[in-house]
């Protein structure tokens, strides 16, 4: 992690020559701690960014964001990880947004402030994406295209891995994938990769039903503002035993996790 890196505004790779790149550049305190900042790609700084950890990316200190022209955007309070302190947010003018009070990353009910100051009705700081049916309504429509979609290759996959199962250890016959969907400010799913799984011969069938979500989510919010986000969806299901004598292989049924 330490030193430069570049990306364009929505996180893909760049490099230094490239005029629209932002620029990360991150510097050691000690051999634990340190700071990254951010620059726009005008030079001018973005962000400010305190670690405890600079490896394992452990926030502690004050996370400060500014506006290109240099005005203050955010200031953000970090105990060993942990929202803790004041959450303060503030107009392109400078007027203050948002105030929120963080105890060890609880906040109870704050106050948000319209531009000419007086008090706005209170809204959660972070709103995370919302699928049509909520959580219940994802799994279920990503679990029928799971199985809707397998192929006789991955159906054989797991059937021999149903073989295994039965010399195997309680509970290792369990299986979960995860696949991290990229939402865009519009609600609409932009990419998906499986970001970790314990069965590689479901990941692409995992894909492939994230692939054919038939609905578009409503999409995250930060301060008010809608936001890309990065959703990770867990898939968990049971590998299928081999069929007694006589009887027929099913397709295996994927369990939806409970979130």
């Amino acid at each position: 992690m330490p030193g430069s890196s570049f990306f364009h505004a929505d996180f893909s790779p760049a490099t230094a020559d490239d005029s629209t790149a932002f620029c990360a550049e991150t510097t050691f305190r000690d051999s634990l701690t340190g700071v990254t900042r951010v620059y726009y790609p005008s030079g001018r700084l973005q962000q400010f960014v305190p670690y405890g950890d600079v490896r394992r990316r452990v926030l502690h200190g004050t996370l400060t964001t500014w506006y290109e022209d240099g005005t203050m955007s955010t200031k953000e309070d970090y105990v060993a990880g942990r929202r803790h302190g004041d959450l303060l947010t503030y107009y392109p003018d400078g007027a203050l947004k948002r105030r929120d009070r963080f105890d060890k990353d609880r906040s109870g009910v704050g106050n948000c402030y319209a531009p000419d100051g007086t008090h706005l009705p209170y809204f959660a700081y972070e709103q995370l994406p919302l699928y049509p049916g909520g959580d219940a309504g994802l799994m279920d429509e990503l679990e029928r295209g799971l199985r809707r979609g397998l192929s006789p290759k991955e159906i054989n996959a797991m059937y021999n891995e149903g073989r295994w199962a039965l010399t195997a250890s309680p509970g290792s016959w369990k299986r979960e994938v995860l696949v991290e969907l990229v939402v865009a400010e519009d609600g609409r799913v932009t990419n998906y990769q499986v970001v970790r799984s314990n069965a590689p011969a479901l990941n692409n069938a995992a894909l492939r039903a994230a692939a054919k979500l038939s609905r578009q989510f409503v999409p995250a919010r930060r301060d008010g503002q809608t936001v890309v986000s990065y959703f990770v969806v867990p898939v968990k299901y049971a590998v299928p035993l081999p069929p007694r004598q006589g009887q027929g292989l099913s397709t295996p049924r994927p369990i939806p996790s409970r979130w």
